[in-house]
């Protein structure tokens, strides 16, 4: 799984691309780990993601986790309405932001 990673305006924005299930999962959990490791302000960008399953969830979960425990900031942006279905049902959208750009995304960080 390749996960792209640029900064923009002091926010490193992650975006995975193809598939989020259980055998890309790892790889997605390790990305996202390094890039808080370096950065407390994080977005990921779901344009390029055409599948995400509930381990790819409960990744995105855990890194919402460590954010918040380091007093960062995450926003989930640019996804695609079957993602953003898959959010909505697991009651995701209720815990994390989901924003339709990184400029709407801007001002939570």
């Amino acid at each position: 799984m390749e996960v792209k990673s640029t900064n923009i305006d002091n926010v490193t924005v992650l975006t995975p691309v193809g598939r989020v299930d259980t055998v890309t999962a790892k790889a997605f959990e390790d990305a996202l780990m390094a890039a808080v490791s370096t950065n407390k302000k994080i977005a990921i960008c779901f344009s390029e993601v055409n599948y995400m399953s509930s381990a790819g969830l409960r990744v995105v979960l855990m890194l919402g986790k460590k954010i918040t425990s380091l007093n960062g900031a995450l926003v989930l942006i640019d996804m695609p309405d079957k993602i953003f279905a898959v959010f909505k049902m697991s009651g995701f959208d209720k815990i994390l932001k989901i924003c339709q750009s990184f400029e709407e995304a801007k001002e939570f960080f």
